[in-house]
């Protein structure tokens, strides 16, 4: 089993208590060829290795001999920082705000410099010959901006409003992978510990078989016992042994899910913290609330209710827009140029059918060895309007209304079915964290009578009163109900959390406790 090592995770070092960091003693090998220069180095690397490297997280062992502890905290940290699935949405939502800053930048202003030249050479029929050339340069200034106009004119989404849309869409993908991958990690931990307290109630297990086995040898050496006894006693030894060992070949897949939901290799050694509370954000009871309010929680911080959102409002926008299409088209523009050797020209244009402007704006300085009439001085200005309206197109625009306004449709009941889902959700985990709830009492009570059959029936046998089945049977009740309680209490953990991953708490409150 390898060390867990998270070194360089900086962010989650910030987040972890200070009695659990380790310190870095970095020795840089430092050659003073110049002591100066090198010593300006020294800093640089230094001043690196401190913003990179701050603390070592927890999890790493410094002498490489002891093993790490890992608590709840540290391990929703770490998933919430490495997990393979948040990296991947991460990396989705980094795309989703280039892409905004795309939208952003095609709308601001785009300056570009454009040069050229050619010249010519005559021969004469003299024998000699002569030469001219042009030269010029052209700095063109232009800008266009799309949806910029306020309502009436704006319809629908623009393309910087429809990459917000994108970006917060991605955003939502990021909470709601983590809702996900944090209830993951709480049912790994979960998992883990369950199995471990399973583990040593084997051991427990195992070693009363081991003094039955030994107290039936003397009773059947004395006389008082039969060669059926041993065998039971024995058999009953061999399966406390199995069970021994599969409790531990279960911690150790579970261990092995745990760091794998943790972005860690699956050999990764490490033990968890003896000390579990769940955390705040889960720490509610079913009966706090009722149905209602808990499907009102629900519906109001459910990320799958505001993805439907912003999909309606796409739809909505969509629908704006084909309508504004089978409109006419009206359009204004104006165009002023001056001519001289330096000329000077500028155009701007509004679309009122869509919102959208434009302008753009030229100097071009032209040099020239020609000989050329003499133009003079010049300058022309215009403004106009355009109207265009299609007189017929096949019937496309009405199909692609009706298109949009399907897919609004499809969006309102899409929504609709979305609350009903949740609501019966709801319903399932909060009635499911009741009955865990009974559960668990119910086994806590089991125990306490198998713990006094147990005792009562050691004892009888001890004394010469009983035989070895009934103690046999009654380590076996104790046990399962022992394991009852280990099970219906991790049950109850985990319910808790699922009741509050449906209804949403998760990211509306701290993880730690």
């Amino acid at each position: 089993m390898r060390k867990l090592h998270v070194a360089g995770k900086s962010q989650i070092m910030n987040r972890l208590p200070v009695t659990s960091r380790l310190q870095i003693i970095s020795r840089p090998q430092i050659m003073y060829k110049s002591q100066f220069v090198i010593f300006i180095k020294a800093l640089a690397l230094l001043g690196v290795l401190i913003l990179a490297l701050p603390w070592q997280p927890a999890l790493e062992a410094s002498t490489g001999s002891e093993i790490p502890t890992l608590t709840l905290a540290d391990a929703l940290d770490l998933a919430a920082f490495q997990n393979p699935e948040i990296v991947a949405t991460k990396q989705a939502l980094e795309l989703s705000n280039s892409r905004l800053r795309e939208s952003q930048g095609n709308m601001k202003p785009k300056i570009v410099l454009q040069g050229s030249g050619h010249g010519t050479l005559t021969a004469l029929p003299t024998g000699s010959s002569t030469a001219a050339g042009t030269s010029s340069v052209t700095v063109t200034i232009s800008q266009s901006l799309p949806g910029i106009m306020p309502e009436p004119f704006r319809v629908g989404l623009s393309p910087v409003d429809l990459a917000e849309i994108s970006l917060q869409e991605g955003e939502l993908d990021l909470a709601k992978t983590k809702q996900k991958i944090l209830l993951d990690t709480i049912a790994a931990y979960l998992s883990v510990l369950k199995i471990q307290q399973l583990r040593d109630l084997s051991e427990g297990a195992h070693e009363k078989a081991v003094r039955l086995l030994d107290e039936v040898k003397i009773k059947l050496s004395l006389g008082v016992a039969t060669q059926l006894d041993l065998l039971k006693a024995q058999n009953q030894l061999d399966q406390s042994t199995f069970n021994r060992q599969k409790t531990e070949d279960d911690l150790c897949s579970a261990m092995r899910s745990l760091a794998l939901v943790l972005g860690l290799p699956p050999e990764t050694d490490f033990r968890l913290s003896d000390s579990f509370e769940m955390p705040r954000v889960f720490q509610m009871e079913q009966d706090e609330y009722e149905l209602e309010k808990l499907t009102a929680i629900a519906l109001e911080n459910r990320i799958e209710m505001k993805q439907a959102d912003l999909s309606y409002q796409k739809a909505k926008a969509s629908v704006e827009t084909t309508k504004r299409s089978m409109k006419p088209s009206v359009s204004l523009f104006a165009d002023y140029s001056h001519q001289d050797k330096t000329s000077f020209s500028a155009s701007a244009s509004l679309d009122l059918a869509s919102g959208d402007a434009a302008w753009k704006a030229s100097l071009d300085n032209k040099t020239s060895t020609e000989s050329t009439p003499d133009r003079g001085f010049g300058s022309k200005s215009a403004v106009g309007i355009n109207v265009s309206f299609a007189l017929w197109d096949g019937g496309t625009a009405q199909e692609k209304l009706k298109q949009a306004e399907i897919s609004l449709k499809m969006q309102e009941a899409s929504k609709e079915r979305q609350k009903q889902a949740i609501a019966e959700e709801v319903y399932t985990a909060s009635t499911a964290l009741k009955q865990a709830r009974i559960r668990l009492q119910l086994a806590e009570k089991t125990v306490l009578e198998a713990e006094e059959s147990f005792r009562i029936t050691e004892a009888r046998f001890a004394k010469g009163a009983g035989v070895a089945t009934e103690v046999i049977d009654a380590a076996q009740s104790l046990a399962s109900s022992e394991s009852g309680v280990v099970e219906a209490l991790f049950d109850y953990y985990l319910a808790q959390a699922r009741l509050g991953k449906v209804i949403g708490l998760p990211g509306t409150g701290g993880w730690s406790k």
